[in-house]
């Protein structure tokens, strides 16, 4: 991207992750959402009379916030004046918003916005798909998990895969082990647990205080998701999605939960005439297309046609994420990518240990890797994720 406008980005943030039902439980997507934008320009210091537009991923939209983006920035201080637009790209969706939003830098239409992704899959609603209709007058009606739906792709067979189903699909093709998904799930709960023991994440991880109807908030400060398993656990897990010979268990796949993250993007111009000191430039970013019935070939068979936008080899980068939504998707990567190694890949944990938000996990890997780089002192951190229906999704991050 040397001959376009540089995208930089200033600020970013996430809250913690939690666990379904867990400790953000109480907290709806609009206010966590609010809750990231405010405490991203806060930490940033930034005006957010400044923020020219936003753009923020989000899944399982429900009209309790409708287009969640414009409102959430509103309510954390950006004037009613600046729009916003909200993404639903399954778990690509706060990737999405980082794209669009950059994309707009690079025309020129604006100088300055925030991008970011949330999710609440501890509120997702449960829906009646009946009744608008003179057939429906009579008779029982039927309540649908929204939850359990959107983990569901119902394009594929004759009444749908659930995702674990698919990635049985993808170990099949790539030759996949059960011992490799499992080793995939213990480095990811080690590597997030030695990150936040290494106080890794304090920097930029916000508290998040929920409100309790008597006494104090109950504040949250660390990921619920991270434990200390043993091999021996994982390996004792059954197959939950394909019980007779399956490898995926719910162990080695990710979690449900919830977490907002969300980034301060400006030009290079804008964040020198306002005194903005970049954390990062947004390199690169590239989608591509894969068949839907092995979607988790997407987090990998996007990396090779973004290294080409970014004008980088495999060897160069310095650290992955590659979104567990299931072990074996990693596993199937270090297959399919010469020189994809393990030390340079998901050191900070990903969708297993840290968990999988839906459209907050683009945007969360963003974020992580943007600190990770600066952390450990290294340059160049790429990020992808597969998503369902059949996408690869990803951007190269430079740290300055």
């Amino acid at each position: 991207m040397s001959d376009r406008t540089k995208v930089v980005i200033v600020g970013a943030v996430r809250t913690p992750i939690g666990a379904i039902g867990g400790g953000l439980a109480e907290m709806q997507a609009r206010p966590l959402a609010t809750l990231a934008i405010k405490a991203l320009l806060d930490k940033s210091g930034v005006d957010p009379k400044l923020v020219e537009y936003t753009c923020m991923g989000w899944v399982m939209q429900d009209p309790r916030a409708p287009n969640l983006a414009k409102t959430a920035a509103e309510f954390a201080g950006v004037p009613y004046t600046s729009p916003g637009t909200t993404f639903h790209e399954n778990c690509a969706s706060g990737g999405a918003a980082i794209h669009s939003l950059a994309r707009r830098l690079m025309l020129g239409e604006i100088s300055l916005g925030v991008a970011g992704g949330v999710e609440s899959m501890s509120n997702v609603a449960r829906y009646m798909f009946a009744g608008r209709l003179k057939g429906q007058l009579y008779g029982d009606m039927t309540l649908v998990d929204g939850l359990f739906g959107a983990l569901t792709d119902t394009n594929v067979g004759k009444s749908g895969e659930l995702m674990g189903l698919l990635t049985e699909r993808l170990v099949e093709r790539y030759h996949v082990t059960r011992q490799e998904q499992d080793e995939v799930a213990f480095r990811s709960h080690q590597n997030a647990l030695k990150a936040w023991a290494d106080h890794a994440f304090d920097d930029y991880v916000i508290p998040v205080e929920v409100p309790q109807r008597k006494g104090p908030p109950k504040v949250v400060k660390v990921d619920e998701g991270p434990k200390p398993v043993t091999l021996e656990q994982l390996s004792a897990a059954k197959p939950y999605f394909k019980p007779d010979g399956g490898t995926v268990t719910s162990a080695n796949a990710s979690t449900l939960n919830d977490g907002a993250a969300a980034l301060i993007l400006a030009t290079e111009d804008r964040a020198k005439e306002l005194g903005l000191a970049p954390l990062a430039e947004l390199h690169a970013f590239h989608n591509v297309g894969v068949q839907r019935e092995y979607m988790g070939e997407g987090a990998f068979k996007v990396i090779p046609p973004l290294l080409k936008r970014a004008g980088i080899t495999v060897g160069e980068v310095d650290l992955f994420e590659l979104n567990e939504a299931f072990a074996a998707v990693l596993s199937a990567a270090f297959h399919d990518i010469p020189g994809l190694l393990v030390d340079k890949t998901n050191q900070w944990g990903s969708g297993i240990s840290l968990g999988h938000p839906v459209g907050c996990t683009g945007a969360r890997q963003v974020v992580d890797m943007v600190h990770q780089l600066r952390r450990r002192n290294k340059q160049i951190g790429l990020t992808t994720r597969c998503v369902g229906g059949g996408i690869g999704s990803g951007e190269v991050v430079i740290a300055v």
